[in-house]
């Protein structure tokens, strides 16, 4: 796979439908119709409504899960038929399973777009992790009254730029 055409979205689970498709309208429309392949995690919220957009815009999707499909919840089976690909990482049963899942999908992207809700957890390390690896990242607050402009990067790792891309 070519990093350049894959797009990961990482985001916080408590966002919910309307405000995810405003979001993606706004930020990933200009990405869309470019034969990029877009990476999700299969998790509750943003990734499921994130699928369900992508489909209606006929844009390859895979759904990446740390366990096997068998394993995921009865809920995100439907979705899971929708993608191009379920990539089964097939790992321990534990809750660091998570956060190798989420560094695989930055390690297999050129982008990393991050829906946050100003709450600590996941995302946030996704996307320091996304920093360290030198992707082009969007910071997107995801929640109500936060800033238009975007979540500064300096909200994870210091004093920066809203962008960051690679050198």
């Amino acid at each position: 796979m070519n990093l350049n055409n894959s797009i990961t979205i990482t985001c916080s689970r408590d966002v919910d439908r309307e405000t995810a498709r405003t979001l993606f309208e706004q930020h990933l429309s200009p990405f869309l119709q470019q034969g990029r392949t877009w990476m999700l995690g299969g998790a509750r919220g943003v990734d499921q409504w994130a699928m369900e957009w992508l489909a209606e815009h006929n844009e390859v999707c895979w759904a990446v899960v740390p366990y096997t499909r068998a394993k995921q919840p009865k809920w995100i089976q439907p979705s899971l038929d929708a993608v191009d690909r379920v990539v089964e990482l097939q790992l321990p049963k534990r809750k660091s399973a998570y956060a190798f899942r989420n560094r695989y999908l930055v390690d297999l992207s050129g982008i990393v777009f991050g829906f946050w809700s100003g709450k600590g957890g996941s995302t946030v390390k996704t996307l320091k992790y996304a920093l360290r690896k030198r992707r082009e990242l969007h910071g997107i607050p995801a929640s109500p009254g936060d800033d238009e402009e975007g979540v500064t990067i300096s909200d994870f790792v210091g004093d920066t730029k809203t962008l960051l891309t690679p050198s």
